[in-house]
């Protein structure tokens, strides 16, 4: 597993409600997207292989239901979102931070505060791109899953 260097806390917001344990709606979810997919072999198994992928990267974990913990739990249901007509991405991961327990309890996103994006404002960015005779590009493919959480939130 690729070791993740950034690690963040989550912005908690000074009073929220506590966050439910959502273990059956997830669940619930994942087996509907297996179902769904599962229709079309191919498009199963690229699913998985993303699941696999991103566990091996330590993107993601498994979780272990007999597993006692002292954090609070949440999960983060997720759904595949197809692209017929594309050849490179035809499926990919969506990862769903607004699904609630219930219509009146929170969910992660209700949580949290809501923080500027910690990305570097693009006028800058171009700026430098021209001080110089020669420019470097690269492909930041996963870039946003390389940033950590703090183990006190990694259970939510």
């Amino acid at each position: 597993m690729e070791e993740i260097g950034i690690r963040r806390k989550l912005p908690w917001k000074q009073d929220y409600e506590e966050l439910p344990s959502n273990y059956d709606v997830a669940k619930r979810r994942t087996e509907n997207v297996i179902r769904r997919i599962g229709k079309d072999a191919t498009m199963l198994k690229k699913y998985g292989d993303i699941i696999k992928e991103q566990e091996l990267r330590g993107f993601i974990e498994r979780v272990d239901e007999l597993e006692p913990t002292i954090n609070k739990v949440h999960y983060i249901p997720h759904h595949a979102v197809v692209k017929k007509d594309s050849s490179t991405t035809p499926i990919r991961i969506v990862y769903d931070c607004s699904c609630k327990m219930y219509q009146n309890q929170p969910s992660l996103n209700d949580c949290l505060m809501k923080t500027p994006p910690e990305l570097n404002d693009l006028s800058k960015i171009l700026v430098r791109f021209r001080l110089h005779r020669y420019a470097i590009t690269t492909d930041i493919e996963k870039a946003f899953l390389h940033v950590g959480l703090n183990k006190d939130d990694r259970d939510v």
